[in-house]
């Protein structure tokens, strides 16, 4: 995802990068040993910022929500969010604040979802009431480029990709088995158990479960 999200994009050592809603900075770590850029992550959460600092205790990590950026205008060389925009409350305003920290010239990806991928998800077979709950959560990509233009970013576009399938094993199971995907905490607990127990059988009647992941990187720039 990394690779993707950092195609075309060329930063030296004297460039600014923000992560914003950065999590437990899985990906700020990645994308920060990809560059040699100086990067910043922030998040709503000091719960996860806490568990960030143990694990990226050289980076910059603030605590700040996406529609109030902590920052002077023009400063950041690339801003990017990956699976943070269904999170947010007023999305739009956290795109108007993610263009006043661009510099001008510089780009923003946002890393997300389509509808038609979160359709695609395994949990979405055996959980179809997971893929409608999301689908309301999750802008479309459509809303999230005329949103971008509507705030003032141009060369507004979009790139769906999937990854490479993968055999999904015993430890998919014991994760839905702990709920461990929000959207399962999200639907009722007959529809849990259902798919629980039909994914259960899938696994026993050895059926091999394939997967591919997608996202969508929708990139936009700030004028010169």
């Amino acid at each position: 995802m990394v690779d993707h999200l950092l195609e075309g994009i060329a930063l030296d050592t004297n460039a600014i990068v923000l992560d914003v809603g950065c999590g437990t900075a899985n990906n700020t770590l990645l994308v920060s040993r990809a560059l040699s850029s100086k990067l910043i992550g922030v998040d709503i959460s000091v719960g996860m910022l806490e568990k960030a600092r143990v694990k990226a205790p050289r980076l910059e990590l603030l605590q700040a929500t996406a529609d109030d950026l902590p920052f002077s205008s023009n400063l950041f060389d690339f801003v990017f969010m990956t699976e943070v925009i269904h999170h947010l409350p007023d999305f739009k305003k956290a795109l108007r604040e993610m263009l006043r920290v661009l510099r001008p010239g510089s780009s923003s990806c946002i890393v997300t979802q389509s509808h038609k991928q979160i359709e695609n998800r395994m949990t979405s077979r055996f959980f179809p009431g997971s893929a409608t709950v999301d689908k309301k959560r999750y802008p479309d990509i459509d809303k999230i480029e005329v949103a971008m233009n509507g705030v003032g970013f141009v060369r507004v576009s979009s790139r769906p990709y999937s990854f490479s399938p993968v055999i999904l094993g015993s430890d998919y199971l014991q994760r839905v088995e702990m709920r461990g995907y929000s959207m399962l905490h999200k639907i009722s607990g007959e529809e849990y158990q259902e798919g629980l127990k039909a994914l259960r059988s899938a696994f026993e009647r050895g059926e091999k479960l394939s997967y591919s992941a997608g996202y969508t990187f929708v990139r936009g720039y700030k004028s010169k």
